[in-house]
């Protein structure tokens, strides 16, 4: 029965076939039949339009007058003619008319296929000609527009040729582009076509009868091959029975498994859960299995997964990515049916099940196990913890200072910076320990271990080596002798007295110090050197610290002693102002007076800047000096103009510390309004390169400085690395040339380009310019030569007292 189906079915097919064949080929012998007249049409048509525009060319311009014997000869009479002459040779297979809507003469009138065809033409002038099939003929046809030589008959009838206008009376007022008329040409359809569609009836019925004869002998084949096949049906249905007996076998022996296994199985689909065993049941706490099934996976999950992801667009990747793998294996967070979340491992597998794309999914509570390698990793963690820190303090032992001195020395290579390792020994602790015992000494070291630890670093690291012997790792030094500044911290963290269990203990420490790269880059040795520094220090009454270079230790002892100076001079008042004027060259007038500082220190005498003004900044001193250094000018200046003298611009340094100061602003306010002081008088100088450190924060506080009416100067200009965009936007006044620039000009050129860039770009930017360091009368005459109009230097006056200015300068 099925091979008669398809045989029938086949037949039908072969059919649709033959006559779709047998249609195409109909339609393409009348296309070929169109092809061929609309081919004949178009050259007719392309013929008839070079005769009119030829017949027409020569009448106009050989000025041929229209008679009754040349009438006939104008081209729409002629061909007229033509036409009914050629039909006649050609037995009226084709005809020719050229028609108008408006015709001269009446036998050129358009009928009313040619009407609709000039009308068709009009309605879509993109249109340059139509092929229309009508019962035996066809019919070409195109507009005849008006072109310059018809102008000459059918435009204005005042402009048309003499004759033309005496002879006719109409067809006048066309305009260029106007349809005229139309080119009707029929073509009627050939014998030779009939000949070709009796050839095609003749070749369909020779086929119609093969295809009879073909299906026949197909029928009687498939006759045969039916009896063969209900033998072989027969014999597959006995066999088919057998392999159904032994799969409904295999199936119970499946289902028994995935009933019973350890294992929670599912079968998803869609993300779905359709089945599962009652292990998931058993695994998910859940009453029924009923109460699982079309339960989307992330359902039984936590919205979110420990990596942060959603349960549900996790779930959707994990099911796509066994799509694509074949197999996938992924640890999953579900949640049980009273809320308690456990971790499963889970194994996804695509299967074909029931003609649909499965996923088989193996569920496996890890949980326990997780638990157990959490456990074995906090061990691990704690072990390694041990391995590497002291038990009682936590700091890091010697294998972890060790370690991580060997990697501060890699990233100081890298970075070119400087490394300090300190070495530092409690003094005399061993009497604790043993009068007290190790109870009170161990809790002592924590206390010890909390003040030192208060003044660290993060990029530090302080660890304890054992006993009373701590180390230091001080990274990102610019300067070795900084460390002194720690050192100094560590002493003084231990000047209050230690209170344990009723004891007061009162401790110092010595201190040694190495420093990288100058005495190693081996971390080793550089423990070595620092311990080696710290015996030192012992040896030099203990309660100091030693550098393992004696002269670094010298000038570092000269640094401390500078800084416990400073902090007394303010107290002892031993600073003191000079000033130094800045001239006017063209009018060799002081302008303005700079304040600098000195200290005149009891034992070392008067001290230039440079001998504190480093230090000062480091310990944080500077502020509390800078503040003394304004008071102290406005306090001088309002004396002189009190006293009717003119002193002219005060310049103030003014230190990046000082500017960042929470309160600079609000001194500066109180100091101007303390003392009467007007801010016109004033002017605050601050470095390049402190202002290109911070540049945006240097913005807007110098800002709000300038809009006191206070002036801003940069200076050492040249030696740092402004920013033009900066330089714009910096509420500036005036630039101080460096004097390093200054030296040598005009010999030096490279000085004198730099000295004339730094001039130019003042100049471009409206800023008056000043250079400082001028020492000879050969420097101030190229300056003025180009275009600094002011100095400052020792060629007129070295940085003087108030009482030499007030006499020196300002009573002149």
């Amino acid at each position: 029965m099925y091979k008669m189906k398809l045989f029938a079915t086949f037949a039908l097919l072969l059919f649709i076939f033959i006559g779709y064949r047998t249609y195409t080929q109909f339609n393409d012998l009348q296309n070929t039949e169109k092809i061929i007249l609309l081919s004949e049409s178009e050259a007719i048509a392309g013929f008839v339009d070079a005769f009119r525009q030829t017949y027409q060319s020569i009448f106009i311009t050989n000025h041929i007058e229209i008679d009754e014997q040349t009438l006939n000869l104008l081209p729409v009479k002629t061909i007229s003619d033509i036409s009914e002459r050629f039909s006649e040779n050609v037995n009226g297979d084709i005809m020719i008319r050229t028609v108008s809507d408006r015709p001269r003469n009446i036998d050129n009138m358009a009928n009313q296929f040619e009407l609709e065809q000039i009308q068709y033409f009009k309605n879509n002038p993109e249109k340059t000609d139509n092929f229309v099939h009508k019962k035996d003929s066809y019919f070409y046809t195109q507009p005849m527009y008006i072109k310059p030589l018809c102008m000459k008959c059918h435009g204005k009838r005042e402009d048309a040729i003499p004759s033309i206008r005496q002879k006719y009376a109409t067809a006048y007022d066309y305009k260029l582009g106007d349809i005229r008329g139309l080119l009707n040409i029929e073509v009627k359809k050939r014998s030779i076509f009939k000949t070709l569609y009796a050839d095609f009836i003749e070749n369909l019925m020779g086929t119609f009868f093969l295809y009879i004869f073909f299906l026949v002998v197909i029928y009687l084949l498939i006759q045969k091959m039916r009896d063969k096949e209900e033998k072989y049906t027969h014999e597959l249905e006995n066999e088919i029975e057998a392999k159904t007996k032994e799969i409904e076998k295999q199936k119970d022996t499946f289902e028994t498994l995935f009933e019973k296994s350890s294992d929670g199985i599912s079968i998803l689909y869609d993300g779905v859960i359709i089945q599962c065993n009652e292990k998931i049941v058993e695994i998910l706490k859940y009453e029924t299995k009923e109460k699982l099934l079309n339960v989307h996976l992330s359902l039984l999950s936590p919205e979110y997964q420990p990596d942060g992801r959603l349960s549900y667009e996790k779930a959707e990747e994990m099911i796509a990515v066994t799509y694509e793998k074949g197999w996938h294996q992924f640890e999953w967070v579900h949640k049980k049916a009273d809320g308690e979340e456990f971790i499963v491992e889970l194994t996804l597998t695509p299967i074909v099940l029931d003609d649909k794309n499965v996923i088989h999914g193996v569920w496996r509570d890890i949980s326990d196990k997780k638990k157990a390698e959490i456990a074995l990793h906090e061990q691990k963690d704690m072990l390694d913890f041990q391995a590497h820190h002291d038990a009682l303090t936590g700091l890091p032992n010697r294998v972890l200072f060790l370690d991580r001195l060997e990697h501060a020395i890699e990233h100081a290579k890298r970075h070119y910076h400087n490394i300090a390792i300190f070495f530092i020994d409690l003094d005399y602790f061993k009497e604790i320990n043993d009068s007290l015992g190790h109870h009170v000494g161990d809790m002592v070291l924590v206390e010890v271990t909390k003040r030192f630890k208060s003044h660290m670093r993060e990029i530090d690291t302080l660890a304890r080596l054992g006993g009373d012997e701590f180390t230091i790792v001080m990274e990102e030094l610019e300067n070795i002798e900084n460390a002194t500044f720690l050192a100094e911290k560590i002493e003084h963290s231990l000047v209050e007295p230690i209170q344990i269990d009723g004891h007061r203990f009162y401790l110092t420490c010595s201190i040694g110090i190495s420093a990288y790269p100058q005495d190693s880059d081996k971390p080793e040795n550089l423990l070595k050197f620092a311990d080696t520094a710290m015996y030192h220090a012992k040896e030099e009454g203990r309660n100091n610290m030693q550098f393992y270079a004696s002269e670094m230790t010298d000038h570092a002892q000269e640094r401390l002693s500078i800084q416990t100076d400073l902090r007394q001079a303010l107290e002892r008042d031993e600073f003191v102002l000079y000033y130094q004027p800045q001239i006017d060259v063209k009018n060799q007038i002081s302008v303005g007076l700079e304040a600098l500082i000195r200290w005149n220190h009891p034992q070392k005498g008067l001290l230039l800047p440079a001998k504190f003004i480093d230090i000062a900044e480091l310990s944080g001193l500077i502020v509390i000096i800078d503040k003394w250094v304004m008071e102290a000018a406005m306090k001088q200046f309002v004396t002189w103009h009190a006293e009717g003298l003119n002193p002219g611009l005060l310049s103030l340094n003014l230190s990046m510390r000082q500017l960042r100061s929470g309160d600079f602003i609000d001194v500066l306010k109180k100091n101007i309004e303390k003392f009467n002081f007007d801010p016109k008088w004033l002017e605050l100088e601050i470095t390049e390169s402190q202002v290109m450190r911070s540049p945006e924060e240097s913005i807007s506080k110098l800002e709000e400085i300038s809009n006191m009416g206070i002036q801003i100067a940069i200076d050492d200009f040249g030696t740092g690395y402004s920013s033009l965009a900066y330089l714009k936007r910096l509420p500036v006044n005036k630039i101080k040339i460096d004097k390093s620039f200054i030296r040598g000009i005009p010999h030096d050129q490279e000085n004198v380009e730099i000295v004339k860039a730094i001039i130019a770009l003042a100049n471009s930017l409206g800023l008056n310019i000043i250079a400082e360091g001028v020492e000879t009368e050969e420097e101030r005459d190229e300056l003025f030569k180009y275009d600094c109009a002011y100095v400052q230097g020792h060629f007129y006056f070295e940085a003087l007292p108030a009482i030499e200015i007030k006499e020196r300068i300002l009573k002149k």
